[in-house]
């Protein structure tokens, strides 16, 4: 298999020369401010959507920030929930399909003051008390499904005032 073309500011610049001259020109003479400016005018490039920057800057939050910002979400109305197909799996609960730290605290302070195991938390969910994927999410950040998730926040609901 060929290894994948590296597409950078050298890649871009280099085709604005050869196959875009006058953009080109535009470029070094300041009417563009950037390379990615330049090969968007030109056609090479498709500009970003919103959505991408949304992502983008997401993506490059810190934990706290982004359950800060699923959190505002929730607030303002929006249904916040896990979505495979756009990559990020959020919920009040969740994120990336994996539980947020103070989720993880919440679920073991209600085991702990109701004196519970994990199996019987998970009957409680309607789930298989063998079933691990709680305890795993717990303890090695592994993600829960979609299904769980929702069971989850419906337990972490109705024991809200423990």
């Amino acid at each position: 298999m060929p290894k994948k073309q590296k597409r950078d500011n050298a890649y871009y610049e280099e085709r604005l020369k050869n196959e875009f001259p006058a953009t080109y020109a535009d470029l070094q003479a300041g009417k563009h401010k950037t390379i990615a400016e330049a090969a968007i005018a030109a056609g090479l490039k498709k500009p970003r959507t919103r959505i991408q920057e949304l992502r983008n800057a997401f993506g490059k939050s810190s934990k706290t920030e982004q359950a800060d910002f699923l959190c505002w979400l929730t607030a303002q109305g929006y249904a916040v929930a896990s979505s495979p197909a756009v990559g990020v799996a959020a919920s009040a609960i969740a994120m990336d399909r994996r539980l947020l730290p103070a989720t993880k605290a919440r679920i073991e302070e209600i085991m702990a003051k109701r004196g519970v195991e994990m199996g019987e938390v998970m009957a409680e969910m309607g789930c298989n008390p063998y079933d691990q994927s709680v305890s795993r999410a717990l303890r090695r950040l592994t993600r829960l499904q979609p299904d769980v998730i929702t069971a989850l926040e419906k337990w972490l609901a109705a024991n809200a005032s423990i």
